[in-house]
């Protein structure tokens, strides 16, 4: 068993962190290493998603660079309101995701810890990367949350309802499709442009 860990200093409160650490819905679709293909709510008195000490799902997830779906299980194993979440997982070489919140003078820092049962360097690596990329996507997504403004409020309210919700497939297709539009919209501006300044040469 070995722990890798990884953090980040956010400007936002304990309160906010907990509450979005709390919702497995959207920090296990906020990973751009994976797509959560649908999460079932063991401990029925609970909302899908939302967790509390000793709550249990099944996740279902696409892995975008093996290629492959497998189903976790997940148990919350540690629940210390504004201060801790610890999840077991069944099934992988990953069998703990940790996440510590402390606070730092207006902000925090947010620690994420991966627990594995692994030796492989390799491997090792690969996944001290994606712990990387998924906390600052994480960290990402809580400043989003912190907005006030009616931009953010409507980008948090576009990435809940339409971009988390999309497969990594899904995002990178239409990011594409977004450079393509922004591209063919330069090039009609320029057509323009030259169109006017032809006509006024010719005057």
């Amino acid at each position: 068993m070995q722990y890798i860990s990884e953090r980040i200093n956010l400007p936002v409160s304990d309160e906010l962190a907990f509450k979005v650490l709390s919702d497995l819905n959207v920090i296990l679709r906020l990973s751009p290493y994976w797509s959560l293909k649908e999460l079932k709510c063991l401990s029925e008195e609970l909302a899908e998603g939302w967790v509390r000490d000793g709550s249990r799902y099944e996740a279902t997830i696409e892995y975008y660079g093996k290629e492959v779906v497998e189903t976790h299980d997940i148990e919350v194993s540690e629940f210390l309101k504004n201060t801790k979440i610890s999840f077991k997982v069944e099934n992988g070489i990953l069998k703990e995701i940790v996440f510590v919140i402390k606070q730092e003078g207006e902000g925090i820092q947010l620690t994420q810890q991966f627990l594995l049962e692994c030796e492989d360097e390799a491997i090792l690596k690969g996944t001290q990367s994606e712990l990387h990329f998924w906390l600052r996507s994480i960290g990402e997504y809580l400043k989003l949350a912190k907005g006030k403004t009616l931009w953010k409020k409507f980008l948090k309210w576009f990435m809940d309802r339409v971009w988390l919700k999309m497969t990594l497939s899904e995002r990178k297709i239409a990011i594409i499709i977004v450079k393509i539009s922004i591209l063919e919209l330069i090039l009609l501006l320029l057509l323009v442009l030259i169109w006017n300044l032809g006509l006024r040469l010719n005057f």
